[in-house]
């Protein structure tokens, strides 16, 4: 009876090892960091405050043989710095961005691999300096552009504790003979489909439709530009307006979609003052973040859907030469609803037909003065979208 049982086992768990990265299969990791400072004192500087520093990174990579995977990474990062004292300022402000492309190999069985990989990777780096003066005699402003490009080698290992997710220890070293020092501890995220997750779904039935079952990801988006320029009494005047909101999702589950949206609009508007005065130029934007979480209520090609979807959003204005100003932000939460229909293997229609929004604009002034709008949409004139789903 043991025998019986301990065969299929081992049969498994053989499979299992196998299939985490064989051909087909894809590997996903990302990175999220979000920190401030503020400090205030006598010394050095009186005063210094960092404002949010953001590290975001992003890997891919496909399995084009067994235990061999390809792929690449990107990264970039901001932060601004601002220090005073009774008689000067500093301000600084630093972007970076990378690219780099890698090749792996890894070794392992059942739910442990090891890798060894190297590739090579650029990077890009900004920092722009302002010292100003209490007097505004004197000051000084700076830039500096630098880049890198260089080779680079790759030691990790991966735990797989089921067939999507994986915990993964890496160190990365630029140096030959090889010099390591620190551990970058994550989760990865497997897509694609084994040999038989995809024998089972080419036996599916063409009218359920797979576009939701748990792994894929989907992607949205709008993109918008327009222009017009006038002239008045010898007077010309012209508005450029950019609105894009890309969106993507992944099914955590079969069915369950939860994602983010950037909605972004730039507005610039320059226009010929009166006699003897020079051009005015402004520019308005605003900037979103949009996470959203969507549950489809059936197995059929057309299906019923509800999500959630929370906004926090920010509006600036600046006419120069005065600097950019903070107007207000915006949070809202929108209970939406309506009809889904499968196209193919690689799109989902979307037709929105109710809206239950709340949302509480805060100005940014001393009062933070606040408005709150609440808003009931039914309609049978829906507003359409499609997704693209891989």
């Amino acid at each position: 009876m043991r025998s019986a049982i301990l065969l299929p086992t081992l049969l498994f768990l053989s499979f299992f090892a196998q299939a985490q990265t064989e051909p087909g299969r894809g590997l996903w990791s990302a990175s999220l960091q979000i920190q401030t400072v503020q400090l205030s004192g006598d010394y050095p500087s009186g005063y210094t405050r960092r404002d949010p520093e953001i590290v975001l990174s992003l890997s891919h990579g496909v399995f084009l043989n067994n235990n061999w995977l390809v792929g690449g990474s990107v990264t970039g990062s901001y932060f601004k710095q601002v220090d005073f004292s009774n008689t000067s300022s500093l301000e600084q402000r630093y972007w970076r961005g990378g690219l780099s492309a890698f090749v792996r190999k890894y070794w392992g069985q059942n739910q442990w691999r090891v890798y060894v990989g190297g590739g090579i990777g650029g990077s890009v780096d900004q920092l722009n300096r302002t010292i100003s003066t209490a007097s505004g005699v004197g000051g000084t402003e700076t830039s500096a552009l630098s880049y890198q490009v260089a080779p680079f080698t790759q030691l990790g290992g991966v735990y797989f504790l089921n067939s999507r997710w994986g915990f993964e220890l890496s160190t990365t070293s630029t140096v030959f003979p090889f010099s390591f020092s620190g551990l970058t501890a994550g989760l990865v995220y497997m897509t694609g489909s084994t040999e038989a997750d995809r024998a089972i779904q080419a036996a599916t039935p063409p009218t359920e439709g797979t576009q939701t079952r748990a792994g894929r990801f989907a992607v949205g988006g709008s993109l918008a530009y327009s222009g017009v320029s006038n002239e008045e009494n010898g007077r010309k005047g012209n508005g450029r307006s950019l609105s894009f909101s890309p969106s993507i999702g992944l099914f955590v589950a079969d069915n369950l979609l939860v994602g983010i949206g950037v909605p972004f609009s730039l507005d610039r508007i320059s226009a010929d003052g009166a006699s003897g005065q020079s051009t005015t130029k402004t520019s308005q934007i605003s900037l979103g973040f949009a996470p959203f979480v969507r549950a489809y209520l059936s197995s059929t090609r057309l299906r019923p859907y509800v999500g959630l979807t929370a906004l926090y959003s920010s509006y600036s204005y600046k006419q120069d030469p005065f600097p950019r100003e903070k107007i207000n932000s915006t949070i809202s939460g929108t209970l939406h609803g309506g009809l889904a229909y499968l196209l193919g293997r690689h799109f989902i229609a979307e037709a929105n037909l109710l809206n239950l929004s709340l949302s509480k604009q805060t100005q940014n002034n001393q009062q933070k003065n606040g408005l709150w709008i609440g808003s009931i949409q039914v309609t049978s004139v829906p507003g359409f979208s499609v997704r693209y789903v891989f």
